[in-house]
């Protein structure tokens, strides 16, 4: 980092936060929604500066940063955000229109997901699913405009990402995936939105110690969640079903979750692929690996997600 940047960064940090004088900043890889600088005080503290692109919701941000720190308070690894001073919310502005946030410190370091073990995704699948009934028992509000609306219109509105989104993904294969919706808004509750191996942060006793990248938390199924996790860490680089890694998450994560039955995952695969397309868009982050051919057979995933939790029965 340069000494303008530095300089920058520490007026806006040393006017907000308050959190003592910075004695070091040094930027590293933490998540994939923002930029991620640490910062050290001469408290020998340290602290995560998070910097969201301007794309980013200033409500969106300020509810995924609520939930991380209401569950950090209850022991939950999560990220526990530090209240700007005078400001209602986490969210303050950033350099070039940005969207600056600060948090403590999280310990330990990305994995790759081919590097995760049954026992591992177990781990995972519990913690996603304690995660979801600390927040939903207390929380079912749907938050923003339903899913199928807001989807509907950034596709019809040109643009350049529309148009390579059209490019990449076929447009008669995406008209075909809309004509079969039914409309219908997403489900009361909310979901993380943002789980992936950059995310979820271990140590060196492969114990799980924080989950990052809170920035598109907001209303949805929390079994979204859970398709995030079997596209990113049980399907290989060939498309192949890791099938014993994903029946130890689902068996961990179906075991805890707080709704009473089992469900519906083609809808929920419906729902995830259109809140993909819908972040592509918005321009949030690109989409999954595969996801061309995810998108023209939602039914393969459906399909192999109940058949991983099935035989779990």
């Amino acid at each position: 980092m340069d000494d303008r940047e530095a300089y920058l960064l520490n007026g806006i940090v040393q006017r907000d936060f308050r959190v003592g004088r910075i004695i070091r900043f040094r930027k590293l890889r933490r998540g994939i929604q923002s930029e991620a600088i640490e910062i050290l005080t001469s408290e020998r503290q340290s602290f995560l500066v998070l910097i969201y692109p301007q794309t980013y919701l200033r409500k969106q941000l300020n509810t995924g940063a609520k939930k991380s720190t209401s569950l950090a308070r209850a022991t939950f690894p999560s990220l526990h955000f530090i209240e700007p001073v005078g400001n209602d919310g986490w969210v303050v502005d950033g350099p070039q229109g940005t969207h600056l946030m600060v948090a403590k410190f999280p310990a330990g370091q990305a994995v790759p997901c081919e590097q995760w073990n049954g026992q591992d995704l177990s781990q995972l699948g519990v913690r996603l699913a304690w995660m979801h009934r600390m927040t939903t028992d207390a929380d079912r509000t749907q938050i923003g405009k339903p899913l199928y609306a807001e989807f509907i219109r950034l596709l019809s509105e040109p643009s350049p990402r529309r148009n390579a989104l059209l490019n990449l993904l076929d447009a008669a294969m995406l008209q075909k995936f809309v004509d079969a919706q039914k409309g219908e808004p997403s489900p009361q509750g909310w979901l993380h939105g943002g789980i992936n191996q950059s995310s979820v942060l271990m140590d060196d006793d492969r114990q799980i110690t924080a989950l990052i990248d809170w920035g598109l938390a907001g209303g949805g199924s929390s079994y979204e969640d859970a398709v995030d996790v079997f596209v990113g860490w049980c399907i290989d680089a060939e498309g192949q079903v890791r099938a014993a890694e994903a029946r130890a998450f689902l068996e961990a994560f179906l075991s805890l979750t707080p709704e009473p039955q089992a469900p519906d995952w083609q809808e929920v695969v419906n729902y995830w692929c259109m809140r993909q397309i819908h972040n592509a868009l918005l321009g949030f982050h690109p989409l999954p690996r595969g996801f061309a051919s995810i998108l023209r057979n939602p039914a393969f995933l459906s399909t192999a997600i109940a058949l991983c939790q099935n035989k779990n029965h």
